[in-house]
């Protein structure tokens, strides 16, 4: 299921807009440099959280965010960022969108870089080269997916009543659809807490190269943020009368 609309922003949402056009610039830059340059922007600036918990390389935590691993990688948070941005943005204001987004990104990190030191198990893949174990605490972790995350989780809390447009298919064909936005965010989450699971209990078996953690640490921060941010009623005043 593929989501293309998610309500129309009644303000232009300029932050999520320069957020789009950032990561695609960095990514573009990245391609025209040629595969040495790719490769090193993304060991120099991609998140190891093993560095991370050394106190090292801190500004991964950040820069990460960034840099994207391939154009499907790009085009599919861009989406997500598109649809479910504009409209958290035109609700909450331009500043307290960045705030959001950065912070559910920096919380995205932490989560994902705890799991990986402290739960995750070394991976062993085979191969005609024969076997190989890859230490989780060593991959670099990239990507704008924690961020969106966050984004996810306060358009839960903060406009649940609204539909989400998706393009699903049946058969062979391709339809549009409209459902609950609650809904879709809420077996979006399910299913990262599921895989999330599953990568840290059995990695050999499930080893996506996905930051399912990432993707949950961001929903949470997102979550708790919106729902500091949504309106508080002023409750009725009841009168005894005498």
């Amino acid at each position: 299921m593929i989501p293309v609309r998610a309500g129309m922003p009644r303000r232009t949402p300029i932050v999520a807009w320069i957020f789009i056009g950032l990561n695609v610039a960095i990514w573009i830059y990245m391609v025209y440099r040629g595969g040495r340059f790719y490769d090193y922007v993304i060991e120099r600036y991609g998140l190891i959280p093993a560095y991370i918990v050394e106190g090292r390389a801190l500004y991964t935590i950040v820069t990460s965010m960034f840099i994207h691993g391939d154009i499907m990688h790009l085009v599919g948070n861009m989406l997500y960022l598109g649809v479910f941005g504009g409209p958290i943005e035109s609700r909450i204001g331009h500043r307290r969108f960045f705030t959001l987004y950065m912070a559910s990104g920096i919380f995205a990190s932490i989560a994902h870089t705890l799991v990986e030191v402290y739960l995750a198990e070394p991976i062993i893949l085979y191969g005609w080269t024969g076997m190989r174990i890859i230490d989780p605490r060593y991959i670099p972790s990239i990507g704008a997916s924690g961020a969106i995350s966050g984004i996810l989780g306060a358009y839960l809390v903060l406009l649940p009543a609204s539909s989400v447009r998706i393009v699903t298919m049946i058969g062979w064909i391709p339809v549009v659809i409209s459902i609950p936005a609650a809904l879709f965010i809420a077996g979006w989450f399910l299913y990262q807490l599921y895989a999330g699971i599953l990568s840290v209990t059995i990695p050999q078996l499930y080893f996506s190269g996905v930051a399912f953690w990432a993707h949950i640490g961001g929903f949470i921060a997102g979550l708790i943020m919106g729902l500091a941010l949504r309106p508080r009623r002023i409750p009725a005043i009841i009168f005894d009368y005498r």
